[in-house]
């Protein structure tokens, strides 16, 4: 038997980079195996005092066995889902301490010290320049926009108290703010099976092929970052509203043959693969 916690979480955006992407410009349409891993490392480092220390004690967790999977998928309560949708904008940062640094290394004065001389000196031309300039920078990010997404760590029984995923503040980048709505939390038996049906990411190892159902072939970092092809049970489709076109992810369900077998984890809401030809 494993501890199944499950998170209702509500998140008008988010954000998280497709691993061979250039900074957040094409963003996953679920939260990553890792970004899960990280949201948890964040709360379990609230409630020890620990910071940032307690990701290397999740990591060290999951090499052990203690975290067996991380899993997300857009919310479906059995009826119609919510679709989410993307969305590119333009971010303009002010970054004064990457600035500041760059400059130093050069040997030149530091931006902030010009700025601060250019006010004194009552030459805000000069100061507005510096400061919409050098001291900020723009780029596209992508957003995924929507409801609410349901999120599942797998762990041992006893190894963590499901009431410390409540501190999730973000999924995905610095932007990336959500609401934990509900938190609940499963006692349920594992097993090895030939065909899998799921509504979760799924790793795509062991020579799987799916028989039935949307879905999209993804590399996602898995709980260790490793770098390993995922289907995503999803439907992307362009839909209109009056006269208005826009992108849409649906959530699916995919039913998977893996030649090996996979070990999965029955919850009530469906199977959630942890390890392909494992018993």
């Amino acid at each position: 038997m494993v501890n199944v916690i499950f998170a209702k979480i509500r998140l008008p955006l988010f954000s998280v980079k497709q691993p061979e992407s250039f900074q957040v410009m094409s963003s996953m349409p679920i939260p990553q195996p890792s970004s899960l891993i990280g949201a948890l490392a964040y709360c379990l480092g609230v409630i020890s005092g620990e910071g940032v220390k307690a990701l290397n004690k999740v990591y060290e967790m999951v090499e052990r066995g203690d975290i067996l999977a991380a899993r997300a998928r857009p919310w479906s309560d059995g009826g119609a889902a919510t679709p989410l949708t993307l969305s590119t904008v333009i971010l303009r940062r002010f970054r004064v301490v990457d600035k500041a640094h760059e400059k130093k290394r050069r040997g030149e004065v530091k931006p902030a010290e010009r700025l601060s001389k250019a006010v004194s000196g009552g030459d805000l031309v000069q100061a507005k320049r510096i400061l919409e300039i050098e001291l900020t920078d723009a780029f596209y990010r992508e957003y995924v926009m929507g409801i609410d997404m349901l999120c599942a760590w797998v762990v041992r029984e006893g190894v963590i108290d499901p009431e410390s995923v409540k501190l999730i503040p973000r999924l995905g980048d610095t932007e990336s703010l959500c609401t934990v709505i509900k938190v609940w939390s499963e006692k349920c038996g594992t097993a090895k099976k030939t065909i899998v049906e799921t509504s979760f990411p799924a790793p795509a190892l062991g020579k799987a092929r799916v028989l039935e159902g949307s879905f999209m072939y993804m590399k996602l970092c898995d709980e260790l970052r490793r770098l390993v092809p995922f289907i995503v049970p999803c439907e992307v489709r362009v839909e209109r509203s009056g006269k208005v076109r826009y992108p849409a992810i649906r959530p699916t369900a995919v039913r998977i043959e893996y030649e090996e077998g996979a070990r999965v984890c029955e919850t009530s809401v469906g199977d959630i693969v942890l390890g392909v030809g494992e018993s």
